[in-house]
């Protein structure tokens, strides 16, 4: 049997209708727009805003030419350094184990934290594995080319220009052993304290698709207190994730690294 509806009946259907719609639109929630602050501070060639622990946050805003440009400097496999970097005068032969080469901030850093391990109990060395020149990150690579391949060189190793050690803004840990110091104990220690110091584990565990290398908890960079707390407060692991620029390992073509030096416009 079929039913005729009246013109009443469809008036209220669609009016019930019309309501629900606009019911439901409502308890959807809002998304924010971003503001241009958030929009400036996405890196041209990254837009990581997610910490290790997933949370979201705003990346800083970086221009080119100011201090957070310098202590924020990503060198990585896809941001080099020109072969004659060398800001802070660090020997262009050895390791400048004293620290020669280093910002002094990053100089005076380093001592502190050294003093405060040792004090912690940590068997650690007042000397460092510090500034490191393009010829010097040549002949590192190329033997460990020569003794065990390039792929592994590149897992363990920085090609030449692509060494952050070249940035006097990092150093090595070195053990009272003279060895590199691997510690749980230490590692933990230092993702505790670190960020008080300005520094923070440039390569933490579990993160090397993301910096590029295994996890180095000896490997110290200096990117000044106010930013490595930042990077602790917001459970941040890592500088590529920190500034948005790009990591992991490195571009097929060469071409395609953009220098570390014209990160920031």
């Amino acid at each position: 049997m079929k039913y005729k509806i009246g013109i009443p009946i469809v008036i209220i259907i669609l009016a019930v209708a019309g309501f629900g719609g606009w019911y439901f639109m409502q308890q959807q929630p809002a998304t924010p727009a971003k503001t241009s602050s958030q929009k400036s501070a996405v890196s041209k060639d990254a837009a990581q805003s997610t910490s290790s622990s997933g949370a979201q946050f705003t990346l800083p805003v970086i221009k080119s030419g100011t201090e957070a440009a310098k202590l924020l400097m990503v060198v990585n496999k896809r941001h080099p350094l020109p072969a004659d970097y060398n800001p802070y005068n660090g020997a262009s032969t050895g390791k400048n184990p004293d620290g020669a080469g280093l910002l002094p901030a990053a100089q005076q850093a380093k001592d502190a934290i050294i003093k405060a391990m040792q004090a912690a109990g940590f068997a650690v060395s007042d000397n460092i594995s510090g500034y490191r020149s393009y010829a010097y990150q040549k002949s590192l690579y190329d033997g460990y080319v020569a003794s065990n391949g390039q792929a592994w060189a590149d897992k363990y190793s920085a090609r030449p220009g692509y060494s952050e050690h070249q940035s006097g803004l990092a150093f090595d840990l070195v053990g009272a052993d003279g060895e590199l110091p691997t510690d749980d104990k230490m590692y933990a220690w230092l993702l505790q304290h670190a960020h008080t110091y300005g520094l923070i584990i440039r390569y933490p565990r579990n993160m090397a698709s993301v910096t590029g290398y295994e996890g180095e908890e000896w490997h110290l960079r200096y990117i000044g207190v106010k930013f490595a707390t930042e990077m602790y407060d917001h459970k941040i692991t890592t500088l590529e994730q920190f500034t948005g620029m790009a990591g992991g390992d490195y571009n097929a073509d060469p071409k395609n690294d953009v220098p570390a030096l014209e990160e920031y416009k």
